[in-house]
């Protein structure tokens, strides 16, 4: 009996760190392992109100040093979104499956950068990536 209740006990401390496990994951942005760290605005009269850098630690190839400046938190929700949105898009595709590919997102305009394997399938991401709504712009950097 008391064999059960080891047992009993040791799955719940099992399925609570499972939880904490996942819930921490949830809670990361979306992309491949990427961070965004904080940047101090340019100047002190400058408007902005939110800046972040953005990094990816997939391969070295694969990353986006871009700085963005944003005059408002509508404006960088936006673009988060736009960034998840493609994401996905590329990924119901299937084109980028398997490649170290990073999306980033300046007001509307997505940057595609990394590695695919031929130069069609850089031209196709750029389509997919294109379709989404809300995107205006896609500067294709990603090389075969």
């Amino acid at each position: 009996m008391a064999s059960h209740e080891n047992f009993g006990r040791s799955t719940a401390i099992t399925a609570a760190a499972l939880a904490a496990v996942v819930g921490a994951y949830l809670a990361m942005p979306p992309g491949p392992l990427e961070a965004q760290q904080e940047v101090p605005p340019a100047a002190q009269d400058s408007p902005v109100i939110s800046s972040y850098q953005s990094h990816s630690s997939e391969q070295e190839h694969a990353h986006s040093d871009t700085v963005h400046r944003y005059g408002s938190e509508a404006m960088r929700a936006n673009d988060a979104m736009l960034i998840t949105a493609v994401k996905s898009a590329l990924q119901d595709d299937g084109v980028t499956r398997g490649h170290a590919v990073v999306v980033d997102c300046d007001h509307s305009v997505v940057t595609i950068t990394g590695a695919v394997a031929s130069a069609a399938d850089a031209q196709r991401a750029a389509r997919v990536a294109s379709s989404v709504d809300g995107v205006t712009r896609v500067n294709n950097k990603l090389t075969w």
